[in-house]
């Protein structure tokens, strides 16, 4: 039985004939929306066809390079079929048009190859490949056109010099940098509509591959300035906060890969924040006591048609375990850098809390998982290097000399640890020569690592053995790196001559950085207490 008979209430005429004119109007919609798509299908399924032979749409050579048209398999982050978009913007159609040029292609997978993961975790390689190479069903923001300027110049770096491609890194990274700029400083009145928070994420990750590319040629000044551009962007849009915060800071749906990826960028960013920190002698911007977003898990991988920007495609390449392996690294420092460097200590305490630093990097080089693991006797006995595995090596070895280096003349137990790990060093350079026959995609974690040790050797208070080698692998004519070049013309200057550091110093000049450990930690005495969790502070 019905309460409320509503029949008596009449509904008028012209109502009637709104909601009529509505309907019809979204009938006519639909209609031409499946008409279009279906023929967008038909297309691909006939360009398809016409490929079925060989199975790719064009053969980009140059190096061997090819899109093909079964790039994206079923348990590729895009579970459908690829479409061609309704309608397309002019930065799609551009990523369209620079997805087909070979020498674009070649210095992607340059640095996808060599470089990454490392110290580009901020990256996520299957989301931004599948969004530069159109899949419909990856949202376009995870790549724009300046992100892939910066990746293509950071991969010139390591071309061989007779390569074209080579030559355009610098062309390629001064039009990144033009065009992310513009957009930071609204200095485009067009493109001001275009910015919102999602799209923030691929200015971040241009930022630090300019800022990367710049600390390769020795511009550490430029480097910090573009850097603190992108630690602080992702502040300003929440990447730092757990994604139940997220409800109002992104204007679309994030699904679960969507929140993995913010995560994957937040503590790549994270840890590069810590390795640039570390380089110049400065202060963290981000901050573990601030940062309430889950540690990143494993993503999903494309397992075919990207061979090209794989080093082992035969190899699985772990991002969640080095990524939080490394994250721990970073903590460690977090709390003893004040201790450490912090003028208001006594020496003699901080000789002690040098020593508790180093146990606690012992005890996380001990503990680290078997796959990650690593020895003199391993180092030894390795018959096949993988650079994609041995950064999390290299950044140990940064921070553990670094922090040991100020105390060369005062302990004994630092002279002994530097000297340990400049002979691993020493035989890792061995092994990468034997494996590559050169240094020509050599990383920049290696570079510093070779540099910070010859300073170490240059002070007397420790075997200068592998000098020479260390030298020459800096001589290398292989090796691109400006950086190297600068700290060997500075090197053969005249005895009496300003020494150059380029790894902790002042940023007021880029050519003249004088080694100073005036470092300022006072923004991280709240993580004293903060930093140990569930178990207590670490000290």
């Amino acid at each position: 039985m019905t309460n409320n008979d509503l029949r008596s209430n009449r509904t008028s005429v012209a109502y009637v004939q709104s909601l009529e004119k509505r309907v019809k109007d979204l009938e006519m919609h639909i209609t031409q929306m499946r008409g279009t798509v279906d023929s967008g299908i038909d297309e691909v399924e006939s360009v398809g066809s016409l490929n079925a032979s060989d199975g790719s749409v064009e053969n980009l050579n140059s190096g061997g390079l090819s899109t093909n048209i079964g790039i994206y398999p079923s348990n590729s982050l895009s579970l459908k079929r690829p479409r061609p978009p309704i309608t397309q913007t002019s930065s799609q159609r551009q990523l369209l048009n620079l997805s087909k040029n070979p020498t674009i292609l070649k210095g992607l997978s340059l640095f996808f190859k060599w470089l990454y993961p490392g110290h580009f975790m901020f990256i996520h390689r299957e989301t931004f490949l599948n969004s530069f190479f159109g899949d419909f069903n990856t949202k376009s923001y995870y790549c724009s056109e300046e992100l892939v300027y910066a990746i293509f110049a950071l991969g010139a770096q390591i071309a061989d010099r007779s390569d074209d491609v080579a030559n355009m890194g610098a062309e390629y990274y001064r039009r990144s940098k033009s065009m992310v700029l513009t957009k930071i400083f609204q200095l485009n009145e067009d493109l001001n509509d275009e910015s919102t928070s999602s799209s923030k994420l691929a200015i971040i990750q241009t930022l630090l591959c300019l800022a990367f590319y710049d600390i390769g040629h020795g511009d550490n000044p430029m480097a910090w300035y573009l850097s603190g551009l992108a630690f602080r962007i992702s502040y300003e849009i929440g990447l730092h906060l757990n994604p139940e915060a997220w409800a109002h800071v992104y204007e679309d749906e994030l699904s679960g890969v969507d929140i993995e990826v913010r995560s994957r960028v937040y503590w790549g960013c994270y840890i590069a924040d810590h390795l640039i920190t570390l380089l110049f002698g400065r202060t963290t911007i981000l901050k573990l006591s601030n940062s309430t977003v889950p540690e990143t898990d494993e993503l999903p991988e494309i397992e075919s048609g990207i061979e090209d920007f794989i080093f082992d495609p035969k190899c699985t390449l772990s991002m969640a375990k080095p990524l939080k392996n490394l994250i721990v690294v970073c903590r460690i420092t977090e709390v003893f850098a004040p201790k450490i460097f912090g003028q208001s200590e006594f020496p003699m305490q901080r000789r002690e809390h040098l020593s508790k630093f180093n146990l606690e990097m012992y005890n996380w080089r001990k503990d680290l998982p078997k796959e990650l693991r690593w020895s003199r006797s391993t180092i030894k006995n390795m018959h096949d290097f993988n650079p994609s595995r041995a950064y999390i090596w290299f950044h140990y070895y940064l921070v553990l000399i670094s922090y040991n280096k100020p105390f060369l003349e005062e302990l004994k137990l630092s002279r002994e640890l530097i000297t340990e790990h400049i002979d691993e060093l020493s035989l890792l350079l061995e092994g990468w020569e034997i494996k590559f026959g050169g240094f020509q995609t050599t990383n920049l974690y290696m570079v510093y690592c070779v540099i910070l040790s010859l300073q170490c050797m240059k002070t007397e208070t420790i075997s200068n053995r592998h000098y020479k080698q260390f030298m020459a692998f800096l001589k290398s004519p292989s090796l691109t790196y400006e950086i190297a070049k600068k700290f060997v013309d500075n090197d053969n200057e005249p005895a009496g001559t300003e020494p150059l550091d380029l790894l902790l110093g002042t940023l007021s000049s880029g050519t003249d950085l004088k080694l100073e450990y005036n470092l300022d930690f006072t923004l991280l005495n709240e993580i004293d207490l903060l930093i140990g969790g569930s178990n207590g502070p670490m000290l």
